[in-house]
This record gives C-alpha cells, sequence and structure tokens, in this order.
C-alpha cells in the first residue's frame, strides 16, 4: 500500500507540474516572440517583443532645411564634430594638417587647431570619446594605400577660444581581406566613416565595387593593427560619414549612390550592444541635394543632427540640419512621459494672433538654435535654424504659423544642450 501511495504521489506531482506547464506556455511562447517591433514599419508586429532586425520600410524622402554656407576655407569638409558648441571639420585630401571650429550663428571659421607630427594625405573621417579626438587618414581612392592611420589626439587640449598645435600619437591599420593593391576605381577598401564606442573604433567602408559598407574594428590604443571585419550591410551607396548617439543606441551613416551622386542617411537604431546592424535600419533619401556630396555628420543632441556637403559644380559647401526623432519612433515613446515645468515654453497669448505664435522663455534658456512645429502624430511641418539671440528684454520669441491648419500642434525649442516643449492651437 505504501508503494502504490508512493506511485500516487508522484503521478499527482507530475501531473501537476504538467498542468502548470501547459497553463505558462502561451506565456513563455509570447515572452520569446521576435519580430519586427517598429510601429513606423510595413511589417510591424504588434506581439514581438524582440527586434530581429526585420523591420521594412516605405521610402522615405526628407528635404533636409539649410542651416548655413561654409567658408571658403573649408569647401572640401570632409567631416563633423560638434564639440565646445562649435562645429569642427576639416578638408580631405590634399588639405592642411588642420581642425577648424566653425561657429554655428556667423559660419565662420573662430578657431584652428593644427597637428604638428600629421600628414594630410586623404583625411576623411573624425570621431571622439571622453578623452580623445580620432582623425581618420584613411581616404583609399585608387585601393593602393599601405599607409592607412588614424591620428589620436587629446580632446582636452583644444582650448575653449584660440588657435593651438597639438602632437597626435598614431593607430596604424591594414585590411585582412585586401590582398591586391593595384589601382583600381572598382574595388571595396576605401572608407571615410568612422565612430568611437566603449573600448573600440569601427570603420564603416566606402565599398566603389559593390556598393556596400563592410564594418571592421579597431582597438582605440596606438600601435600597429590588422583590422577585425565583423560584417558586411547592403548600404546600396557609397557610405562617406558616421557618428553614434551611444545613449540612445542609435547611429547615422551618410553616403551618395555611386555615379548618379543621390544623397541619403542611414539610421541605425534599436541594435544590440555593438552589433550595429542587428536593430532597426532605415534609409532617408535626400533627393533635393542631388549631385552633392555629403560627407560630415555629426550630434547636436539626442534628437538634432547637421550633416555637410563639400563644394560641387552646382552648391557651395553647406551645412543641413536633420531632425532624427520623427523616424526613430522615439516621439511616441516620450510621448507619456511627464515633461518637467522647467523644460516648458509658456504661451505668450493662449491662441495664435495673426498667424503669430509667440512664446516666452524658460529663465535657463538660452541661445536657440533650432525650432519644430509638429503635429499630433508626431510629423515635423516646421523646421528652422535660429541664429540670433532670443530677446533678453522681454524674453520670448515668435514664429510663424502661416501655413498650418487649424488643430493642435507642439511646438519644440532646441538649445545647444537641451530641448523645450509646448503644446498650442491654430485657429
Amino acid at each position: 500500500m505504501t508503494i502504490l501511495r508512493n506511485v500516487n504521489h508522484n503521478l499527482s506531482v507530475k501531473g501537476s507540474l504538467l498542468l502548470l506547464l501547459l497553463f505558462l506556455l502561451p506565456y513563455f511562447s509570447n515572452a520569446q516572440i521576435a519580430g519586427c517591433t517598429d510601429p513606423q514599419s510595413v511589417n510591424f508586429n504588434p506581439n514581438a517583443v524582440i527586434n530581429d532586425g526585420s523591420c521594412a520600410y516605405a521610402i522615405t524622402i526628407h528635404n533636409p532645411p539649410f542651416a548655413f554656407e561654409l567658408p571658403e576655407t573649408v569647401r572640401e569638409t570632409s567631416g563633423l564634430l560638434f564639440i565646445n558648441d562649435k562645429l569642427w571639420t576639416f578638408n580631405d585630401s590634399g588639405g592642411t594638417a588642420e581642425l577648424f571650429a566653425i561657429d554655428t550663428a556667423s559660419a565662420q571659421v573662430v578657431q584652428t587647431v593644427s597637428i604638428s607630427n600629421a600628414f594630410n594625405i586623404d583625411w576623411e573621417g573624425i570621431a571622439l570619446d571622453d578623452g580623445y579626438i580620432y582623425i581618420g587618414d584613411f581616404g583609399n581612392n585608387a585601393g593602393v594605400r599601405k599607409d592607412l592611420v588614424i591620428y589620436r589626439i587629446s580632446k582636452h587640449g583644444i582650448p575653449l577660444t584660440g588657435n593651438a598645435s597639438l602632437s597626435a600619437e598614431k593607430i596604424s591599420f591594414s585590411y585582412p581581406d585586401q590582398n591586391t593593391f593595384e589601382r583600381s576605381r572598382t574595388h571595396n577598401f576605401d572608407c571615410e566613416a568612422m565612430i568611437t564606442a566603449g573600448d573600440n573604433i569601427f570603420l564603416f567602408s566606402k565599398n566603389r565595387g559593390d556598393n556596400k559598407t563592410k564594418l571592421y574594428r579597431l582597438p582605440k590604443n596606438p600601435g600597429v593593427y590588422v583590422a577585425e571585419l565583423i560584417e558586411t550591410f547592403d548600404s546600396k551607396g557609397l557610405v562617406t560619414g558616421a557618428d553614434i548617439n551611444e545613449d540612445e543606441n542609435e547611429i547615422i551613416l551618410t553616403g551618395y549612390t555611386n555615379k548618379t551622386y543621390l544623397p541619403f542617411i542611414w539610421l541605425l537604431f534599436d541594435f544590440r550592444d555593438y552589433d550595429f546592424f542587428s536593430g532597426n535600419k532605415r534609409r532617408i533619401d535626400l533627393v533635393n541635394l542631388t549631385t552633392t556630396q555629403v560627407e560630415g555628420v555629426t550630434y547636436l543632441n539626442k534628437d538634432q543632427a547637421v550633416i555637410s556637403a563639400e563644394r560641387s559644380p552646382t552648391f557651395s559647401a553647406r551645412v543641413f540640419h536633420i531632425s532624427l526623432e520623427q523616424w526613430t519612433n522615439r516621439l511616441s515613446k516620450s510621448s507619456n512621459r511627464k515633461i518637467s515645468k522647467s523644460l516648458e515654453l509658456i504661451l505668450a497669448e493662449k491662441l495664435v494672433q495673426n498667424n503669430t505664435l509667440r512664446i516666452k522663455i524658460d529663465k535657463k534658456m538660452k541661445n536657440l538654435v533650432w525650432v519644430n512645429i509638429s503635429d499630433t502624430e508626431g510629423k515635423i511641418l516646421f523646421s528652422e535654424a535660429v541664429n540670433q539671440e532670443v530677446n533678453k528684454e522681454e524674453d520670448y520669441f515668435e514664429v510663424k504659423t502661416d501655413n498650418l491648419q487649424p488643430g493642435n500642434y507642439t511646438v519644440t525649442a532646441f538649445t545647444k544642450r537641451r530641448h523645450y516643449s509646448t503644446t498650442f492651437i491654430q485657429p
């Protein structure tokens, strides 16, 4: 009888466990569903909780607003950084071994930093981390170079004002998959795009042969290395610039189509760790910049970036503004967040008067750099640079609303470090 009771007990326990497993199975199954998690995609899966990188998007065309023309000194601009509230750039092949700081209000060169022990054979990329700035002399148009190098200079050695001369450390490297150095215009070993993340430098190649980009990894420390090939991505064009926003897990790649020179950007976001192509990959075509070589890109803050284009037969060298949150789904993710009163704009009038929205400024808000107006779905309808200072006597600024249909809208004003928002009604 004891044996029988034990058998019945064991069967009862096993039965209970089986029932529990059957009850929890749907939970475990749903928790592991992988698919496209971006509502803006054409294949969004509302049940997916794991982004498997499969999101596909409709063709997206954008006309980025013009910011300013670059001075003749940097007509061959080929990379951008935003530090010390200034845009830093340089000229590519044949230029001097110098970085130039551009004041975004006057669009003039206000500082020059020379690299005393460097040569500008073909500077093409620039990146930074907390301590250093990295300058990539790895332009390789003909595919014959064996002297690829990244110059590392101290970020803290750059003064807030005035010119300077700094010495650089060298990170020399070669590609593991390049076996021939014969002159060619259809090779896959050029590079113009670089970022830093963690302890590594990452390079995105400019493939004239197959119009793809290869991702390579290098250590940040000075030395001689063979780059590690990570993977290849079908960029459908020539990648010419890159920047990373590590706080938002987001990368911008700039480029243009081979021979037709149609500029584009790729937004890489919601990826895992440093597996940059594991998340969403959205392409934005910049059709109004046809025949312009977009070369540089840098974030101004988490939602705003600027891109630069070097001089061409039809354009002077110039800078354009890009608002990113409309594509990366951050607007919808942040819409339910409680906004601190210190970050709100205050309407001077409850209604727009004479198609003019007048807004008072929070005392912490200083010089404006950009203003956006978006509709209730988060689509940006108005975007404009603000180069003048806020009226210091009356503490307000005005935005024209002539082109808005009656309805509810959100206005967002950006400084160089923060953004401020409020809603209003267009009568």
